[in-house]
């Protein structure tokens, strides 16, 4: 297993998901075999983006990853993004952090939470080069199988920001938030487990 970090590749010259999206692709062959791609959030817009790259037959487990955006996702990305690129990088990271809950979460607050610079342009990196994606198409055309589980409750990506091929499948997690894995963990590992099995991958 190989676990990396999707903004390992940025800087500012990756300006555009497609520019991010090509470092990736360039450096997929390193790793060999893929037998499964998984991703969350911008890490699962990634996976979804390079399917076309992958083995026809290579299994995708996506948890929150967005396959395309919408108006009332992208203005709620670029708000935290505008935080963090104004110098507020605690306030964009408060504001993401209440974000991923659950909608019908009590209010945990708007207090600043310690973030450098450094942070804060990678942060609003991260939310912008999600606005105006749409990698359907990719995902529609993979043979392969794929899972993808989002939160019934997420304030951020929901069921609308998915694709999938009849083959394919999304579980919603009832009453989760941006990160069903964290807040249902036990549900979301049995589920996953027995996907692995399904597909011959444990």
């Amino acid at each position: 297993m190989t676990v990396v970090d999707t903004l390992s590749l940025w800087d500012e010259e990756a300006d555009s998901m497609a520019a991010f999206v090509a470092r990736w692709r360039a450096l997929l062959p390193d790793f060999g075999r893929v037998d499964l791609l998984c991703g969350n959030a911008l890490g699962g817009a990634v996976a979804q983006a390079l399917l076309p790259d992958c083995a026809p037959d290579m299994a995708a487990l996506l948890v929150s990853g967005p396959a395309r955006t919408d108006p009332v996702l992208e203005q709620r990305l670029t708000q935290i993004a505008g935080l963090a690129a104004s110098g507020r990088p605690g306030a964009a990271l408060a504001l993401l952090n209440r974000r991923v809950l659950p909608y019908d979460s009590p209010d945990a607050g708007s207090a600043p939470v310690e973030a450098d610079a450094a942070a804060g342009r990678r942060l609003a990196a991260g939310m912008r080069l999600l606005c105006g994606i749409d990698v359907s198409a990719a995902v529609h055309a993979h043979p392969g199988p794929l899972l993808q589980i989002v939160g019934s409750h997420s304030q951020l990506v929901t069921r609308r920001h998915t694709a999938a091929a009849p083959h394919h499948r999304v579980h919603i997690a009832p009453g989760a938030g941006m990160r069903p894995h964290a807040e249902q963990p036990a549900k979301v590992a049995a589920l996953i487990e027995a996907y692995l099995r399904e597909k011959g991958l444990r």
